[in-house]
């Protein structure tokens, strides 16, 4: 048996058990993630061959998952996305009372394993009921010699109760849930994939009524650490104005650490096979029944995919002063102001 490397001699392996190291350098930020698709894939895999005298060669391929790194905690993925849309149904020569759509997410980027907290207003002024829903899709785009295919796939639904008529409905951050799915591929030039959330209403008898939000489906999950409150001098007495008396105004309430330290290290990704399941990567040349296919020829790819997350609304804030100033505060902060102009 011989052992053939490129650009090296061949070399005669003796019978028993020889391993081999070798590694490849994967290019920086300019390759795309691994993708199954209908109409065509983006796959890298290692293929090993025995080549034995006399007899036919030996063949295996080992197929594995690259992930071009999509970070949702940016701040172009931390902004909300919203649409709205409103139309009048007509019956012949009856028009209707509007029936709107407004919804917005809480942010752009996503995980697999993360929900969508999706917020919208419905309003009903027609003679029918209607029933709100909202769904995951999943759109494949692929470019070959100057034309392109589409395909479109739905995932995780939801459903809110009817509305009956001259009735509007509420939502407030129901969730979607984002499954196992590959993410966003927008980095190669014959493939591409986008993610999109379809907030919409069921009509009878008249087309539905729907908005799409745009996602971005990342692959560093999202973290939610808040910044420390740093306890300060007040500014009054930092810049010492001589006609403002720091005594006139309230305390502050003292501040006080709003999350618990972070973490040294953090905890590594992990990882779940993607919703559409195991592919065969065998293609022409390993059918050309010139050799013995070995092991395993089927793949799945596998991508971040983050367990156990739980939904956290943003914090609530009052418009209403804990500590107001005072009537007798305020006129001797004003006295004291106007007799330093004197």
């Amino acid at each position: 048996m011989q052992k053939y490397i490129p650009d090296q001699p061949r070399e005669t392996l003796s019978d028993g058990r020889h391993e081999f190291e070798f590694c490849f350098e994967l290019p920086f930020q300019c390759i795309a993630t691994s993708f199954e698709g209908k109409h065509g894939n983006i796959r890298y895999w290692l293929k090993g061959e025995l080549e034995k005298p006399w007899a036919f060669n030996h063949k295996t391929k080992k197929a594995f998952t690259v992930i071009s790194p999509i970070d949702i905690n940016k701040q172009e993925y931390q902004l909300p996305v919203e649409n709205s849309v409103e139309k009048s149904l007509c019956c012949w020569l009856c028009i209707s009372g509007p029936i709107s759509v407004c919804a917005r997410t809480d942010r752009r980027g996503y995980c697999p394993g993360e929900s969508i907290a999706i917020s919208a207003d419905f309003e009903n002024h027609s003679s029918r009921t209607i029933i709100p829903y909202a769904t995951l899709h999943q759109t494949q785009t692929f470019f070959a010699n100057g034309k392109s295919r589409l395909r479109s796939t739905k995932f995780t639904v939801l459903t809110g109760l009817p509305i009956t008529p001259g009735n509007r409905a509420t939502w407030d951050a129901q969730l979607l849930k984002i499954p196992a799915v590959s993410p966003s591929i927008i980095n190669c030039g014959i493939i591409k994939v986008e993610y999109y959330v379809k907030v919409a209403l069921h009509i009878p008898g008249a087309y539905n009524l729907s908005v799409h939000l745009p996602i971005v489906i990342g692959t560093v999950p999202y973290r939610r650490f808040s910044p420390y409150m740093v306890s300060y001098p007040r500014v009054i007495e930092e810049v010492g104005v001589s006609y403002f008396d720091s005594r006139m105004l309230p305390v502050p309430p003292p501040y006080r650490e709003m999350s618990p330290p972070l973490p040294a290290i953090e905890a590594p990704p992990t990882y779940a096979e993607t919703y559409s399941g195991a592919v065969d990567i065998r293609d022409e040349d390993d059918d050309d029944n010139r050799g013995v296919n070995m092991g395993d020829w089927t793949y799945t790819p596998m991508y971040t995919y983050v367990y156990g997350y739980r939904y956290r609304p943003p914090p609530a804030y009052s418009e209403i002063d804990p500590n107001p100033v005072t009537e007798d505060q305020a006129s001797n902060v004003a006295e004291q102001s106007s007799n330093t102009r004197l």
